[in-house]
């Protein structure tokens, strides 16, 4: 299992949605510096002065991390079936791609808490399920490229 480059990229990725989890992924600070908010995978958080003034759950970021990387290690176990693997895989590029929208969205609703021209900033937050996305589509690849190995040499037999 662990010998297949495949498996390889499956456990970046996995690593790469748990690490999502832990970093910061987007702030804006207001131009007077007086209002932050910052957005992570558990919340959207409006700070005033250094005393949390509001704050708003993100549990679908969270959701679709842990489904991300839940989907990935499953399908990670499942290389004896490389038609289920890709089929596991291509839901996971949506479920990734599905995270990112979200990020967007949710900086996005950040955004309108702070209402003067001071521009976000997004952190590493959003690179990491970008990477992971990456990964994902590299795996795919390479099961891909099994499946079709396999498939030749049955035709030789």
């Amino acid at each position: 299992m662990i010998q297949r480059i495949q498996s390889i990229f499956l456990i970046l990725m996995v690593i790469a949605l748990v690490v999502f989890i832990f970093v910061p992924i987007w702030s804006k600070t207001s131009a007077d510096g007086n209002l932050v908010v910052t957005l992570n995978a558990f919340e959207l958080t409006q700070t005033q002065k250094g005393v949390i003034v509001n704050t708003s759950p993100t549990i679908l970021l969270l959701a679709l991390a842990f489904g991300a990387a839940g989907l990935g290690v499953f399908s990670l176990f499942c290389y004896q079936n490389r038609l289920k693997q890709m089929m596991f895989g291509m839901i996971n590029s949506v479920l990734i791609a599905a995270l990112l929208g979200s990020i967007i969205y949710f900086s996005f609703q950040g955004d309108k808490l702070i209402t003067d021209s001071a521009k976000g900033s997004y952190g590493i937050g959003l690179l990491v399920p970008a990477i992971a996305l990456i990964l994902n589509t590299i795996a795919n690849k390479f099961i891909r490229k099994d499946e079709e190995t396999v498939q030749a040499s049955n035709r030789m037999r």
